[in-house]
């Protein structure tokens, strides 16, 4: 194999906490992020709106703060966080640096009685990860090359079993407090090897690195710059191997590039029905298995799709931090008998509050009765009307009637009943229907539900123009209505494939 050798540049010093946590990961990023190399890109996304709210609220469990802000130079931000700490204050949004190493760190808590400081960190998540104590354990050397003791390290994070029950947040119950001392001691060795090597790559930086003692991507797929990394690759096919995890890169580096190539020994049923259809370039159709699936569907059927927020923190009253709360929904029904496709929706206007009671009466007057209900992944939409009902108890009736008719029409796909080449080993909606027809999403202006849950969010939390907002609507009412036409398409050619 044939790798690019870019010119070695030394190691551009501070290196950042955010590139170190990248080197964990893999060695490559961390040069080419170190190296300025890689555009950096900002993607909306929904707790991005959140997100001064929250650390305004862990804020306020502090007193006598020196809040350092970011709207100036990181000189004046070292020298600002420098004086507070000499004045033995409590530092919010403090800028450290020394020679070799840099951090921003949430908050730093003077401890007076043993003249040590307590490293906190603010994360609108619901459990303490791995890469969370990985950072306290970065913060903490680099506060030990600054004289700066550090005596314990802790984590303020969401409560993810807190009810809210009025208009305002309940901040000692919303939020959680607990140290992460021991867990950082517990995984030291581990941090103390990733350090170990982390020093040595600084001494000899390559690019790429290929040596299996160093971190990296599985897949050019998952590359910051594969054309570098995996210079030599003609094409990505190995790399789309249904759950294939680390088999892909091991069987690249074997010099096995096409599925031709696979031995059927490394490969599972599911696997071997991919590599089949690669070398075949044919479809494949389990036509016993998709006439079982479809036993018992109503000739009448429809196809349901929700568009929800998860805010990280309560919106309404009676809701739980990361709850899903529907705000739209689409609805195809589609009768044979009369070759009709009718389509229903329901959005809730941002401006009446909470959408739940108004979303499960819509959807309550527009289902069919008695009519199999078809979604993709339907735990989604089954959990969406379930926790609803548990609101609202006087639907409880309309939610058992329907709830024996629901079908997940993304079971054949994730099983390889059905399978094209064309779907490079995916079974997500957005892959499978261009595989199958000439629709696609690629048109709209919304295309993930990730975006589609920021965009109202947003018309929840900013203010917007009227413009603005009648154009964001209309979007996300197209993209929800293209995934139930979606879900029709794949029904409609499944069934005739069975005729």
């Amino acid at each position: 194999m044939r790798f690019i050798r870019l010119p070695t540049h030394k190691i551009n010093y501070p290196i950042s906490k955010s590139q170190f946590l990248n080197f964990t990961k893999c060695s490559n990023s961390f040069y080419l992020l170190n190296q300025n190399l890689l555009d950096k890109t900002n993607v909306p996304h929904s707790g991005s709106l959140e997100w001064s709210e929250f650390i305004n609220l862990c804020s306020t469990y502090f007193d006598n703060l020196a809040v350092i802000s970011r709207n100036q130079n990181k000189e004046n931000q070292r020298t600002e966080t420098s004086e507070a700490i000499k004045n033995k204050q409590t530092v919010l949004g403090g800028y450290f640096e020394s020679e070799l190493y840099s951090s921003y760190i949430e908050c730093l808590v003077p401890n007076l009685e043993n003249d040590s400081w307590t490293i906190y960190d603010f994360r609108p998540v619901g459990s303490n990860k791995l890469d969370i104590i990985r950072s306290f354990y970065f913060q903490k050397n680099l506060l030990h090359s600054l004289n700066i003791p550090v005596s314990d390290v802790k984590l303020i994070r969401i409560n993810s079993d807190y009810l809210k029950t009025g208009d305002e947040i309940e901040r000692d119950l919303f939020l959680t407090t607990e140290s992460l001392s021991d867990k950082l001691k517990k995984e030291s060795a581990r941090f103390d090897e990733d350090w170990s090597l982390f020093l040595e790559y600084q001494n000899i930086p390559t690019f790429p690195k290929i040596d299996s003692r160093y971190p990296g991507c599985n897949s050019p797929k998952s590359c910051y710059s594969e054309i570098l990394c995996y210079e030599d690759i003609v094409s990505y096919e190995i790399f789309d191997l249904r759950e294939g995890h680390e088999l892909p890169k091991k069987l690249y580096q074997l010099g096995i590039k096409t599925f031709g190539e696979i031995p059927d020994e490394e490969l599972n049923q599911i696997q071997k029905i991919q590599k089949t259809v690669h070398v075949t370039n044919t479809t494949h159709f389990d036509i016993e298995r998709l006439r079982e699936f479809f036993e018992g569907v109503t000739e009448k059927v429809c196809f349901l799709d929700f568009e929800s927020i998860n805010p990280t923190i309560p919106i309404f009253a009676n809701t739980r931090p990361f709850q899903h709360i529907p705000f739209l929904f689409s609805i195809h029904i589609w009768d044979p008998k009369t070759n009709q496709l009718e389509h229903f929706s329901h959005l809730h206007a941002p401006e009446k509050g909470d959408p739940r009671r108004e979303m499960l009466e819509a959807l309550e007057s527009m289902i069919p009765k008695e009519t199999t209900i078809f979604s993709f992944n339907d735990f989604f939409e089954k959990q969406i009307i379930s926790d609803l009902v548990k609101i609202f108890p006087e639907k409880l009736s309309f939610w058992d009637q329907v709830h024996p008719y629901f079908k997940d029409l993304a079971i054949p796909f994730k099983k390889f009943w059905i399978y094209s080449a064309k779907q490079k080993g995916k079974a997500s909606l957005k892959e499978i229907l261009p595989a199958y027809s000439d629709v696609t999403h690629v048109g709209l202006s919304i295309k993930e539900g990730q975006d589609a849950n920021y965009q109202y969010l947003r018309l929840l939390k900013k203010q917007v123009t009227q413009e603005e907002k009648n154009r964001v609507l209309e979007d996300l009412v197209s993209y929800c209505k293209m995934d139930t036409f979606g879900l029709f398409i794949l029904y409609k050619m499944i069934k005739e494939k069975l005729s």
